[in-house]
């Protein structure tokens, strides 16, 4: 495999696939940008912030200082932008997520009705106030840790 300084023998442990994973998770919006390409990766960016729920984007951004075969040139050559693709099929995004010969780039995945981590939590039903902001009652507190005990 590829060496490099702290593996000098070779890289022998197949690559993680960030995507595949989040998309085998169900995650609600999944997809990968380029650097090289910065306005279409701050497109990308922006939609990732945009949307309600988990997002994860994956950014190439080749090492200058470590790996000199994984180069802007290399990237440009070696990955595509999803044409055609329909980011609600969850199947087609998978797919498209483990190709390894050319990297697709874009948007992978969308599933904009999922219920979000804080919407399945009881105590933002009344108040959606962060819970790392809210001060709560002491009196109602002491009572709780008291039956505790």
């Amino acid at each position: 495999g590829f060496k490099t300084p702290v593996q000098v023998n070779g890289v022998f442990l197949e690559p993680f696939n960030p995507l595949a994973v989040a998309i085998a998770l169900n995650a609600s919006f999944v997809a990968r940008a380029f650097i090289g390409d910065e306005e279409r990766t701050v497109e990308i960016l922006k939609e990732a912030i945009k949307h309600k729920g988990y997002a994860l984007v994956d950014i190439f951004q080749p090492c200058v200082s470590f790996n000199k075969l994984n180069t802007y040139p290399w990237f440009k050559e070696k990955t595509f932008y999803l044409k055609k693709h329909d980011p609600y099929d969850r199947l087609a995004a998978f797919e498209q997520a483990v190709k390894t010969e050319k990297l697709p780039l874009g948007i992978f995945y969308k599933h904009p009705g999922k219920k979000t981590f804080e919407e399945g939590i009881k105590a933002y039903e009344a108040d959606k106030t962060p819970i790392i902001n809210r001060m709560p009652d002491r009196k109602k507190l002491e009572k709780l840790i008291k039956a505790k005990r």
